[in-house]
């Protein structure tokens, strides 16, 4: 049993929660016809919305009257209506959460328990949790989690004309302008965006750039035309 946080709001004080949770995730093929061959050829496949099932079970018991568990349950009714989705969290799952979560089933009220149960199906639209924040300030970096994830970088420019990031596969960043030392760069590679001392530079990035991601593992990046850097990422869970 655990604790559920959904849409900045603290289920603890009214229920407890079990996470009914899937074997593993569902893909979506991509597949192509091919004339005068049984079945169809595998092009690809796609990461769908994950459903998430949690069983919620009302603590209070016969501790209260009717009155009380009614004002209880309209209480919940209304932290789960998120109609632009929400962050959703476990206890039972340490340190992961679920962005862009929306509510897409419910059950009726169980009253088999003293206190009754109900299920509650999530859909969560970004399928891939997000786990711990983790910095890097060297060249190598180890990933941890079980997916791909978007690094954010920041470099301290020195005077010259150009900054840059690698990775171990030829894939980089460039950014080309005239930089004075100390101009601070942020390339958040998820947003694909760029900017200097906070104002945006997108436009100054070479058009061979990559804005690549981290797969799980060790990286060795490089940085040139900077005199400091910090690397961080955020740990993404299947």
């Amino acid at each position: 049993m655990s604790t559920l946080s959904y849409n900045g709001h603290d289920f603890s004080e009214h229920v407890t929660a079990e996470l009914v949770e899937p074997a593993g995730h569902a893909l979506s093929p991509r597949t192509l016809a091919v004339p005068g061959r049984p079945g169809a050829v595998l092009l690809g496949s796609e990461l769908p919305p994950r459903p998430l099932t949690v069983r919620l079970f009302l603590d209070a018991g016969v501790t209260l009257t009717a009155e009380e568990r009614s004002a209880i349950r309209h209480e919940l009714y209304g932290w789960l209506v998120a109609p632009m989705g929400a962050e959703l969290s476990l206890t039972g799952e340490p340190n992961l959460t679920w962005r862009d979560a929306v509510v897409t089933g419910v059950s009726d009220w169980d009253s088999l328990f003293e206190g009754g149960s109900c299920e509650v199906e999530f859909t969560c639209l970004d399928p891939v949790a997000h786990g711990d924040e983790a910095t890097s300030t060297g060249t190598a970096l180890t990933v941890g989690g079980t997916w791909a994830t978007w690094p954010v970088v920041t470099l301290t420019a020195l005077a010259g004309t150009s900054v840059k990031v690698a990775d171990g596969l030829g894939r980089y960043v460039l950014v080309e302008r005239t930089f004075a030392a100390g101009d601070v760069v942020v390339m958040d590679f998820a947003a694909e965006v760029v900017t200097v001392d906070g104002v945006d530079a997108s436009a100054d990035v070479a058009v061979e750039s990559t804005f690549f991601s981290l797969t799980p593992g060790s990286h060795t990046l490089a940085f040139s035309g900077c005199s400091a850097h910090t690397v961080e990422w955020v740990e993404r869970w299947l």
